[in-house]
């Protein structure tokens, strides 16, 4: 029996060698071996070539190996584009040492050894197996070698299959050649199987043959001996191919019916192609389910009977058979012959499938279509069908070509193929002169489909002329890039999907660019004209024709040169210049000119000076020949630029405004058409420079400064002469050049130095230029005078001196300085200046009347012939007025307004000081008689004082004498309460503390108020009052437990202050003891109960709501009952005297009701675990009862204990019954 095995798999990997060009292609090689065991041992490789491009249609692969067995054969040469990714090798040997040897082979290289690699393959298992049970613990496994191929060892596998040798599991080596071995320590009676595998070179089959055997069990002479007589089990269900592909079969079977008795399906297939052509299925289920297997490694497209079977041990049913086959190859590369293509057909082409593959024929349709035709299959590599008559051109088709074998279809191979349009119609072109561009149109036929036009020119008569290919969805196009001067050749193609239908053409021709005339020259009695053309246009020639201006008379002149000398004109003369270009008869447009030729010059050229900057010039006419006009014009030596005047039609001209001191160059000239003649007529003339104006004469005691703008025109240099006026023998004499004496280029500037104080001098200057003087001109400066005396001003602070100043000088020498007077000013124009003569020995003078608090500015000079020397000066104010009132017009809390009288003469400001409430000195200003004094302290006393001010620090600051006054501000509401905190924090209570400074009571504190807001219920509110001399204060009926916001403010005659805020959340306490006669009553009792009353004012809620309710109960009420964690029922079971317990979990009885009965001992606590337990009473005892109250799960108070109370004791049957009934009714009523 033979099991199939998981297959094994070897990589082996190849790196490229360091040797090999750079240029040669190389791949990382992987070499994929499997074997799988059949009937008849092989092997498969597969040889993965996994970056193989297949572009290089000269590249191959030769493969060769050792022993020579396998396919493909040795020396096997593949084309580089029929691999793949892989080479399949097949038929290999089992148990052989293969060596591979993989030759490469392109333009380059030629047998290049690309890799090499060594590999065994996997042997075929044993054969033969057979076992020899000896005894019930002995059994000898007997097998022969593999029929094909080598080994070494063998592997011997032996598992227990029964429940009595299921631990069974043992592995043998046997090296040796005995075929056989002996199997040891078996267990009587048991089933195993035995599995053998063959091994060579350490490589392990990868299947294995396998045996099952029972050994023998010890009987005994009086035991019977059991016979097992087996049936042949029951044939299986029909089955279904449920999956197939091009190498792999999945059937699907039902089961026998009836299932019977079978522990196995065999599945075999036929031819046996498959990797594994017999499986062995176990049974699943009871009962079965259908079953599936699977055969792989099938060939493509042939038709395979596939039985399955049933097998009981060493019992097979009868087979059910069925024959279905495997998907056949697809075709390979759809192509479409482009030269079979037309507008109503084509021929598709393809390849036979690469690999083995069974089919009958072909099968090739349209998508478009159902119609689908045959072509029989055939030797030739490739196929091909022609479909005819297919009346859309221009459409695109979708065409599937399939391989069939019997009725099943391979996989579509597809491919896309455009019918060619049909040709455009009517292409015609038209010039456009007026844009230079060529426009073409035409139709399209409308039983053509095309998605766009192909539009193709070419230049004719030109070897590698001017080509292009463009593309237009449109019928009309316009072609701006076809160059001048050119014929050309142009067709149409309707194009659909990058299919052309044929070409429609016409040929059209190109106006040359017009030349575009770059030089034209007069020249004696001719014209010099040059022109250049664009580089993209070609003509044959030039035609250039003129004209004399004022005939009609046109000549014309070819060449094929780009220049053209005319010679022989008329002097003066002007002619209109066209010049074409020619190409293909073909004229482009004119590039016109009009130039004129040079005229003769003028003769006899004079000048004549009519004022001094203008002159008349005069000449005679040319001999002869043609001018239009005469041209006029001058430059100066300094400056070449020349100046053109006015043209004229006269003989003379008037030339005005030339610039004084200038050299001038004056030319005159012929002019025809705006060319003048070459020789002009010229003559030099010099105008006289203009004299200084304007001198502005900067005055100083020993030197004058003389200031002039420059004069207009050019000046060389300034010539200066001066002498006292009452000595004219003292002449000096200064020359300045005029480049060096002036500090910029509008004003010179000349130092006159050592002259004497107060002295009055003459002075004349010229100007030179060219050598030729200007006129002169004359003034008389006087040198100022010296001050050398020293002045002391004098004023006083008291009521008679403030309009007063006094002036004290001493005497300035004569002999240092000539002056006649000293004069005195204050700089105001109200106020005359007074004078002493030089000799005057009084040195005081004094002015009265003046404004109090003014500044005035003294100034003192000597006085020489009306020139006043340097003055000296000083800055004095007189001390203003002092105010005489001082009122408050306005009295507040925080301001006070003041006012005052203004004060006589002149002031800048009043400063207003007071001390603030912190003792501060505070100081204000204004420049008006009032001022608002505000940020003052509510009932405070300030004393205000004011100073009036003239003057600044920086410009003699003078004060007046002070007066003062006190005011008091008004009352106000008080500040914010400083310190606001409890003392004391009850539950419905809060005794607060809080503290004024007296800084902020702004008045008299008449009350404080507290105001105090629920937060949760903003009805809980209220406020309390308070006496001014009471800093503490109590607040009561308060809620436990809630949280209230306390605000304080004081109060004055005027309002309340701002509030200062405290947040107190209220403790919850205890509730408070009831009074001791308060104690829980009894309303009934039994054997086994007591029934109390007590109700919801035993508590007051002043320390907090009670929210919960409890009972204790105690025998000995001596013991201690105050714990918050009482005992139980049930932990009070084991005291013969019960201690005091808690008879139930705290709960809240009045939610609707304010009292509360409650029954002691109504439960059974037998099975009662959590928490507590009311229990049954002991009958004929006195207990004592208690109720406690919670605000809180730790805050409790309890009531005093009650009266006595004693259960009954128990009675009979009858009598229970009785108290029951009575105890009904009382719960009744």
């Amino acid at each position: 029996m033979l099991c199939q095995l998981s297959k094994a798999t070897t990589r082996i990997r190849l790196k490229r060698q360091k040797a090999v060009p750079p240029h040669c292609w190389l791949w990382s090689l992987a070499l994929l071996a499997a074997f799988t065991l059949k009937d008849v041992s092989c092997a498969d490789l597969a040889i993965s070539i996994p970056n193989n491009p297949g572009l290089d249609d000269g590249a191959s692969y030769r493969l060769d190996y050792r022993p020579p067995f396998g396919y493909p054969e040795p020396n096997t040469t593949i084309a580089s584009r029929d691999i793949g990714d892989e080479i399949q090798f097949s038929r290999a040997l089992p148990g052989t040492k293969y060596n591979f040897w993989l030759y490469y082979t392109n333009f380059t290289h030629h047998d290049w050894l690309t890799w090499t690699v060594t590999i065994t393959t996997a042997p075929d298992p044993p054969s033969n197996l057979s076992v020899q049970v000896r005894s019930g613990k002995n059994a000898i496994i007997l097998w022969s070698p593999p029929t094909q191929g080598s080994y070494t060892a063998f592997k011997i596998k032996v598992l227990g299959l029964s429940e009595a040798s299921s631990s069974y599991n043992r592995t043998f080596q046997v090296n040796d050649n005995t075929f056989q071995h002996s199997v040891k320590e078996l267990t009587p009676g048991a089933t195993y199987q035995v599995q053998a595998y063959t091994i060579y070179d350490g490589k392990e089959s990868v299947a294995y043959t396998s045996r099952n055997f029972t050994t023998s069990r010890r009987t005994r002479h009086k035991e019977l001996l059991d016979i097992k007589i087996l049936r042949e089990p029951n044939t299986p269900g029909k089955f279904i191919v449920w999956f197939r592909n091009e190498t792999t079969l999945l059937v699907l079977w039902q089961p026998p019916y009836p299932a019977g008795i079978y522990t196995h399906y065999k599945v075999s297939i036929e031819p046996p192609d498959a990797n594994d052509s017999v499986l062995y299925v176990e049974k699943e289920g009871e009962p079965p389910g259908p079953a599936q297997a699977a055969f792989k490694g099938l060939v493509p497209g042939r038709a395979y009977n596939i039985s399955v079977q049933t097998m009981s041990e060493d019992e097979i049913s009868l087979p059910t058979t069925a024959q279905y086959r495997t998907v056949p190859l697809r075709p390979l590369n759809v192509t479409f012959d482009r030269d079979f293509i037309s507008s109503n057909s084509f021929r598709v082409l393809w390849e036979a499938p690469k690999g083995v593959s069974e089919f009958d024929k072909y099968q090739v349709s349209v998508a478009t279509t159902r119609r689908q035709s045959t072509v029989p299959r055939s030797n030739e590599p490739v196929a091909f069908f022609d479909f005819r008559d297919i009346a859309e051109p221009g459409k695109t088709f979708n065409v599937i070509v399939k391989t069939v074998s019997g009725k099943v279809t391979s996989w579509p191979a597809t491919g896309d193929v455009t019918l060619r349009p049909l040709p455009v119609r009517n292409l015609r072109s038209i010039n456009d002169d007026k844009t230079n561009t060529m426009v073409i149109t035409w139709e399209a036929d409308p039983a053509s489909t095309q998605d766009e036009y192909r539009i193709v020119y070419h230049e004719l008569e030109t070897f590698n002329g001017d080509t292009s290919t463009l593309t237009t969805d449109r019928t009309r196009f316009t072609l701006e890039s076809l160059l001048p001067g050119r014929n050309y050749s142009l067709s149409v193609q309707a194009v659909s999907k990058k299919m052309e239908s044929n070409e429609t053409s016409i040929f059209v021709v190109t106006r040359p660019s017009s030349p575009i005339i770059e030089d034209l020259k007069s020249i004696r009695m001719g014209l010099n004209i040059s022109w250049k053309s664009d580089v993209n246009s070609k003509q044959e020639q030039y035609e250039v024709l003129y004209s004399r201006n004022g005939t009609s008379e046109v000549r014309t002149l070819i060449t094929k040169e780009s220049r053209l000398v005319i010679k022989n004109l008329q002097p003066g003369a002007g002619y209109e210049l066209k010049v074409f270009a020619v190409s293909h008869d073909l004229r482009s447009e004119p590039h016109a000119y009009f130039q004129a030729v040079y005229p003769n010059p003028p003769r006899n050229m004079t000048i004549e000076t009519v004022r001094s900057n203008s002159v008349l010039v005069h000449w005679s006419p040319p001999e002869s020949g043609e001018f239009t006009e005469y041209s006029i014009r001058y430059r100066t030596d300094s400056e070449q630029q020349w100046v053109r005047l006015p043209s004229v039609r006269s003989t003379e001209a008037d030339i005005t405004d030339m610039t004084k001191g200038e050299k001038y160059t004056i030319q005159v000239n012929t002019v025809s058409f705006g060319v003048e003649s070459p020789m002009p007529q010229e003559v030099n003339t010099t105008v006289p420079p203009n004299p200084v104006s304007n001198i502005i004469q900067l005055v100083d005691s020993r030197n004058i400064t003389l200031e002039w703008p420059k004069p207009e025109g050019r000046v060389e240099s300034y010539i200066l002469k001066w002498w006292p006026s009452d000595n004219p023998g003292r002449v000096q004499t200064k020359n300045v050049s005029e480049n060096k004496s002036a500090d910029d280029l509008s004003t010179v500037r000349v130092l006159i130095g050592e002259l004497m104080p107060g002295v009055q001098y003459k002075f004349d200057i010229q100007t030179t230029s060219y050598g030729i003087l200007s006129g002169t001109t004359s003034l008389y400066p006087r040198t100022m005078p010296l001050i050398q005396s020293d002045v002391v001003v004098a004023n006083g602070e008291k009521e008679d001196e403030r309009d007063t100043i006094t002036l004290s000088y001493t005497p300035t020498p004569q002999s240092s300085s000539k002056f006649d007077i000293y004069r005195f000013s204050l700089g105001d124009a109200e106020i005359r200046d007074k004078e002493k003569l030089a000799n005057d020995t009084d040195r005081k003078v004094t002015f009265t009347g003046l404004v109090p608090g003014r500044l005035y500015n003294i100034t003192v000079w000597t006085v020489s012939g009306g020139v006043a020397s340097l003055p000296i000066q000083r800055q004095d104010r007189l001390y203003p007025e002092p105010i005489t009132q001082l009122h408050a017009t306005n009295i507040t809390d925080t301001e006070i307004s003041l006012r005052w009288d203004l004060p006589k003469g002149e002031y800048n400001d009043f400063d207003i000081a007071y001390l603030t409430a912190d003792n501060l000195l505070a100081q204000n200003m204004t420049t008006r008689n009032e001022i608002t004094i505000s940020d003052l302290r509510p009932h405070r006393n300030y004393t205000f004082t004011v100073v009036v001010r003239s003057g600044t620090e920086s410009s003699v600051l003078r004060s007046s004498s002070p007066l003062s006054a006190s005011f008091t501000t008004n009352e106000a509401v008080p500040g914010r309460v400083e310190r606001f905190h409890p003392t004391d924090v009850q539950p419905s209570e809060i005794n607060f503390e809080w503290s004024l400074p007296s800084s902020e009571a702004n008045g008299v504190i008449r009350q404080f108020a507290i105001a105090y807001t629920n937060v949760n219920n903003l009805t809980d509110a209220g406020m309390q009052d308070f006496d001014s001399e009471e800093s503490f204060g109590l607040i009561k009926n308060l809620k436990p437990g809630e949280t209230y916001v306390f605000k304080i403010q004081a109060k004055t005659a005027i309002g309340f202050g701002p509030e200062r805020e405290y947040r107190q959340t209220m403790p919850i306490l205890a509730p408070p003891r009831p009074a001791t006669q308060v104690v829980p009553t009894e309303v009934y009792r039994s054997s086994s109960t007591i029934q109390i009353r007590f109700r919801k004012n035993y508590f007051s809620d002043q320390n907090g709501q009670v929210r919960m309710y409890t009972i204790i109960v105690a025998e000995d009420d001596a013991k201690n009952a105050s714990g918050l964690e009482m005992p139980s029922w049930l932990d009070v079971q084991s005291y013969s005297v019960w201690l005091p317990y808690q008879a139930i979990d705290p709960y809240y009885p009045f939610e609707n009701r304010s009292v509360e009965d409650f029954t002691i001992g109504t439960e059974n606590c037998d099975n009662h675990k959590i928490g507590y337990c009311n229990g049954p009473l002991k009958s004929g005892t006195t207990y004592r009862v208690k109720v406690r109250a919670f605000t809180g799960p730790d805050k409790f108070t309890d009531t005093a204990y009650s009266f006595p109370i004693q259960t009954e004791m128990l009675s009979s049957p009858g009598k229970q019954r009785l108290e029951v009934l009575v105890k009904d009714l009382r719960v009744l009523f």
